[in-house]
């Protein structure tokens, strides 16, 4: 079987990655010297697929929040809790999804392989009956409730919300109550079937095991029904304008201090190497503009109009990106208008150049940090694959940028691309 070497000179880094005939994808990478051992388990199917195209060239819809529904129904069998089987190892077990993917994973210190079997096994082996479906709709309900109660999370989605007006990125992760309520065993299998198949999947593992060792085990404990599936289902994603829907939303919540997120709508993006070195461009104008160490930051913050919740961000993925600004303000109004005066100011000035080589060194400073810490590795590396990159082109593609780049990253029409929600 084809083995494929990751390298990383500069870093002295090397994963191994194997593409199964099935289409699988399995990543290796022997770490030294750790004592626990991580395993991520990963579909590319989150919460924007609730409309998609299935193997058979049929046009399917499925209630909202069918993804984190079948996260939760996965973590049954025929032998109990899932929770139970990786504890009497040792090992903890979790899973989350999001918009683009959904994760299973466990780290342990003993027993890895036995640990990696049960994993695998109950990701590739469904227990869905009307029954436990019904049973979890009311845990389902009462977690949504819980994130309804949670300002930091109302004001971002209620600005979501606003700024799309047909992408599934306007919704909750976990749906809503009414779609909760109407998902049944057939839609979370039609999911499973479309997009939990080798060919749309990935197993990463890392940890201090001999790579020919674990390698013969995972192919020994690959089930073949598995890997004989196909599926693997298109998104449908509707037209969205450049627009925002709404300019402003605003929920009373009785905060002590109102909340807010400042949204900037952007282009359209994909999964690929471009959008993420864009993302980086971002991110660096983004640090010098508006950082701790930034004249915008220091000056509002002693005025009072921000405190130390203020924060910012530039995401992306299927056919939507956008800017965000949050924290605390009794005066989201007049932030929202400082940030914009900044951004124009900086159009006009560009980055300063020791600014630009200083912001670059940090970022490249802390990735190189990172590969003390095999669970940020793991993280990082999944979050990459599902945008396309390589973990260890990270470096290439960052030291490329250039500070032309980066003076250009706000040169667009902001026009009616602007929402503010606020929790009061």
């Amino acid at each position: 079987m084809k083995i494929n070497e990751i390298y990383d000179a500069k870093l002295d880094e090397k994963i191994f990655h194997i593409p199964h005939p099935s289409g699988l994808d399995i990543f290796i990478y022997p770490k030294k010297d750790y004592m626990k051992k991580y395993a991520y388990f990963t579909t590319k199917y989150g919460a924007l697929y609730n409309e998609f195209i299935d193997e058979s060239g049929n046009e399917i819809k499925l209630p909202m929040g069918i993804a984190h529904f079948l996260e939760h129904k996965i973590f049954e069998d025929e032998e109990g809790d899932i929770f139970s089987q990786f504890a009497r190892l040792g090992a903890n077990v979790n899973a989350y999804t999001n918009f683009a993917s959904t994760v299973y994973y466990f780290s342990t210190v003993n027993n890895f392989e036995s640990a990696l079997k049960i994993l695998i096994d109950f990701v590739t082996t469904p227990h869905i009956n009307d029954e436990n479906v019904e049973k979890e709709k009311g845990i389902i309900v009462q977690e949504i409730k819980m994130y309804d109660d949670d300002p930091n999370w109302r004001v971002y989605f209620n600005g979501l919300n606003a700024m799309y007006e047909n992408h599934p990125i306007r919704e909750d992760i976990a749906g809503d109550e009414a779609s909760v309520r109407n998902s049944f065993p057939k839609d979370l299998m039609k999911a499973y079937d479309t997009f939990y198949t080798p060919d749309n999947m990935t197993l990463f593992l890392i940890g201090d095991f001999e790579f020919e060792s674990i390698k013969k085990h995972v192919l020994d404990i690959l089930p073949e029904a598995y890997l004989n599936k196909k599926g693997n289902g298109k998104i449908i994603l509707k037209n969205e304008k450049k627009e925002v829907n709404k300019a402003l939303v605003e929920m009373k919540m009785g905060v002590p201090i109102p909340m807010f997120n400042f949204f900037i709508k952007g282009d359209e993006a994909s999964l690929d190497e471009k959008n993420f070195k864009k993302s980086m461009i971002n991110r660096i104008a983004l640090d010098y503009m508006f950082g701790k160490s930034s004249e915008f930051y220091n000056i509002n913050y002693e005025n009072g109009l921000i405190n130390g919740t203020f924060g910012y961000e530039y995401s992306y993925g299927l056919g939507y990106s956008y800017f965000n600004f949050g924290g605390e303000s009794n005066d989201s109004d007049t932030v929202s208008s400082k940030i914009l005066q900044e951004i124009d100011k900086f159009n006009a000035e560009g980055i300063q150049s020791d600014s630009f080589i200083r912001i670059k060194r940090k970022i490249i400073g802390r990735y190189i940090s990172s590969f003390n810490s095999i669970q940020y590795i793991s993280n990082t590396f999944i979050n990459y694959y599902i945008k396309g990159i390589n973990f260890l082109n990270f470096l290439s593609i960052v030291e490329s940028i250039s500070e032309e780049e980066v003076n250009n990253a706000f040169k667009f029409d902001m026009e009616n691309k602007i929402t503010l929600s606020k929790v009061i």
